[in-house]
């Protein structure tokens, strides 16, 4: 079962330079009550198996407890993997332990899902109790980038690059990298996430937008699933990117991904009007003790822009934010 949250948001207008410089802070409200939010929660087992049975092809007549959805009923996955309908009831809503790695295997062969939704399956299921701190790697901001690892991320340049952690939090960017995607620094966002839903300009940046932000919030929900990743950092971005309803949308398909859906990737230059077509790597960093993840892009050639009309300078006119100068 699904747990909701609610939140305020600020519906007023920007009282000072903080203010202006965070489009996503939930925190403060305005003189009035604002309109309400219901901020998204971490990923949990029940749910995201529920989400994966409605949406599974059904290879029988069983269509009377499928749910609120669709897809495959109650009755036929619990007779594909062994299990009692109630059994399972209790597993979508959460009120008994995940099963073991067998059963969780049936359940995946029977659903037919990817080798992403497979392992996701696995790491919702190891997942400790809600407010049981999570053993594992040390935070980034913890465990700051060392001189040797900026010195080395610099080097990389003209090619792009960054560390990242596995909330996709820019710990630590080249000058590349940090003049391409404009604002990715700024002290209010300093998150590719948040990069991509709250800075206007990254639409313009990013060719292909829609499809590199799917597999963003994708591969978010893959990684902050993984033992590794403390759930207050998971849930504290969430709970950010719930004003956008563009990621809520994104978040609700249910999106798993454990890596690029292809190596090419293509964005704009808006400072010399040019289209550089990228060969993106998002690599794990091999120090044991942190988890911080190594980005790359390395330029392979040029590419004409699919909008030939295109103003590299001022685009459709978006606002830059205030906090970027």
């Amino acid at each position: 079962m699904m747990h909701i949250m609610w939140s305020t948001a600020d519906g007023g207008t920007p009282r000072d330079r903080k203010d202006r410089m965070d489009p996503t802070d939930t925190g403060r409200r305005a003189a009035g009550p604002g309109p309400r939010f219901a901020v998204l929660a971490l990923p949990e087992f029940g749910a995201f198996l529920r989400q994966l049975r409605e949406k599974a092809v059904s290879r029988g007549d069983h269509r009377c407890d499928t749910g609120r959805g669709g897809g495959m009923s109650r009755t036929e996955l619990a007779g594909a993997v062994g299990c009692s309908v109630s059994y399972l009831v209790k597993l979508e809503q959460g009120t008994v332990r995940a099963p073991a790695g067998p059963l969780i295997e049936a359940v995946a062969d029977a659903l037919s899902v990817t080798a992403a939704q497979r392992r996701h399956l696995h790491d919702l299921s190891r997942q400790p109790s809600p407010g049981t701190p999570r053993p594992g790697m040390s935070r980034a901001d913890e465990l700051p980038v060392t001189a040797a690892n900026r010195a080395y991320v610099d080097h990389l340049a003209p090619a792009l690059s960054a560390f990242v952690d596995d909330t996709w939090n820019v710990v630590y960017a080249n000058a590349p990298y940090r003049r391409i995607y404009r604002h990715i620094d700024d002290p209010a966002i300093n998150n590719v996430l948040l990069w991509f839903f709250f800075v206007p300009e990254s639409r313009r940046i990013m060719v292909e937008w829609e499809r590199e932000a799917q597999l963003t919030v994708a591969w978010l929900r893959g990684l902050i699933a993984d033992q590794t990743t403390p759930a207050a950092d998971g849930a504290g971005l969430l709970e950010r990117l719930s004003r956008s309803p563009e990621f809520r949308t994104m978040w609700d398909e249910g999106g798993v991904a454990l890596a690029r859906h292809k190596e090419e990737m293509l964005v704009r230059d808006l400072d010399h009007g040019t289209l550089l077509h990228l060969r993106a790597q998002v690599l794990r960093w091999p120090e044991p003790a942190t988890s911080l993840q190594l980005y790359l892009g390395v330029t392979v050639g040029p590419a004409a822009d699919p909008d030939p009309a295109h103003d590299p300078v001022h685009g459709s006119g978006a606002a830059v934010p205030e906090s970027a100068s």
